[in-house]
């Protein structure tokens, strides 16, 4: 059995050296392997955002296609799952939807036109590098005339129009796929409870209006013959309530739809455990969270490594990050944002030089380990430390990790210490124990061959 160890701390990145077996150590922290396991983890990815192809397309074509095979190619970072906004959102270098025309319930004016500019193109250039990346959609707001207030910044979904939309939606999914652009799933609106102050394209629902247009879509769905998933919310993690609320009091609504879509800006992934535990048929995915320029942008890979781990033992089927590129501003953006969010690449307007995110560095730690057919286990801290806590005065968090079992003789070990010192640690894999010494801030992955 060989070992080999790739790690990134602010010394390294992603370093790698040989691993070594070793007896038992007493001055390491015991790592544990569950005997829970669960497979069918979609893959990772990011959103491909009107302002990501705006940017990625003023690239020369052949830097472009580079990058671009470096983050979908198998060779590369690997990611499988892509978001594409469903019109304009608040990355976006312009407000529109598919329908501007007002109380064109007949959607005789409907078009995806504006698209063609750069979006589609885009898309279409990833998915010549993976033709098989899961695509899912979400609005950020319904055609305005849809709304209370008449605009697509702000307001609220009118019950009138929950009909008519849903046909928009369906015009949408057609008018891709006429491009060979397959969307495999949606949400029903991206962060249904905000409106933004009305200061980007944003819309509130009702939960009972959100499950009414679920339960409609879905025998819309039906009718037409489309295999499409729906995720329903697509909001916060703290407002669970909700989502159990809709399902146990929304009829037929946990049958309409097939998973329940999360964001990482408030509250903790694990509150939202609880509803795979009371719903267990519904699907769990992380759809958006992505790194910020003025917090660590480059050097933030164990926050997002944390959060990576952390739905994959909580379950997740997918993990989906926010903007794909933006410049060095955070932008284009048309909302109240500019100057926050950062791209999972960014590049500068001026200068055209690419840098990359600790998000970024997180997944190529993850990413490129994990498949469909992986059994994922989770590793925890032994209960029984080995080395009394007393030596370790500030040692305020547990090292997090899981084991990939991809079925072929090839395991790995994504471990992340968060702590700003190092420590010893052992694992046991298959009766072997092996010795990994972790750094402060760091990500390691260990990949054991039979």
């Amino acid at each position: 059995m060989t070992s080999k160890i790739r790690f990134t701390d602010k010394n390294h990145l992603l370093s790698e050296r040989e691993a070594f077996a070793a007896p038992y150590v007493p001055g390491a922290q015991a790592l544990q392997i569950s005997e829970d396991s669960y497979s069918g983890f979609i893959g990772f990815g990011v959103a491909i955002t009107p302002s990501s192809c705006y940017e990625l397309s003023l690239m020369d074509a052949s830097e472009r296609n580079k990058l671009l095979h470096d983050i979908y190619s198998k060779d590369g970072l690997g990611l499988s799952v892509g978001r594409i906004c469903i019109g304009s959102s608040d990355y976006s270098p312009e407000i529109y939807s598919y329908d501007d025309h007002p109380f064109d319930t007949a959607l005789e004016h409907f078009s995806v036109k504006r698209d063609e500019a750069y979006i589609i193109p885009i898309i279409k250039e990833i998915l010549a590098i993976n033709p098989d990346i899961l695509l899912f959609a979400s609005p950020w707001s319904p055609p305005g005339w849809m709304k209370t207030g008449g605009c697509i910044c702000g307001g609220f979904m009118r019950e009138q129009y929950v009909d008519c939309y849903a046909d928009y939606i369906i015009r949408f999914i057609k008018a891709y796929a006429d491009y060979g652009i397959k969307i495999s799933a949606i949400t029903p609106q991206n962060e249904p409870g905000i409106q933004q102050d009305g200061k980007m394209p944003a819309c509130i629902w009702h939960p009972e209006t959100e499950a009414r247009f679920i339960k409609l879509l879905r025998q819309k769905f039906r009718a037409e013959g489309l295999d499409v998933k729906i995720w329903m919310y697509d909001h916060n993690f703290n407002d669970t309530q909700r989502v159990l609320w809709s399902l146990e009091n929304c009829e037929g609504l946990a049958k309409a739809c097939d998973g329940v879509a999360f964001h990482y800006y408030r509250g903790t992934i694990e509150q939202t455990k609880i509803v795979q535990e009371t719903f267990p048929s519904l699907e769990l995915h992380f759809t958006e969270g992505g790194p910020r320029l003025t917090d660590h942008y480059d050097t933030d890979w164990c926050k997002w490594g944390l959060m990576m781990v952390k739905a994959l033992k909580a379950g997740y089927r997918s993990f989906t990050g926010w903007n794909l590129m933006l410049d060095e501003m955070g932008g284009p953006n048309v909302g109240p944002f500019l100057r926050t969010c950062g791209g999972l690449v960014t590049r500068d307007s001026q200068s055209g030089e690419l840098t990359y995110s600790g998000q970024y560095k997180a997944f190529s730690h993850i990413a490129p380990y994990i498949t469909p057919t992986s059994r994922i286990y989770p590793i925890s801290v032994s209960d029984a430390y080995n080395v009394p806590m007393s030596a370790y005065p500030k040692y305020p968090k547990d090292i997090e990790g899981v084991l990939i079992d991809n079925r072929d003789g090839k395991k790995v070990a994504i471990l992340i210490n968060p702590n700003d010192h190092g420590c010893q640690a052992q694992i046991e894999v298959d009766g072997k124990l092996w010795y990994i010494e972790l750094y402060a801030d760091s990500i390691f992955t260990i990949k054991i061959e039979a």
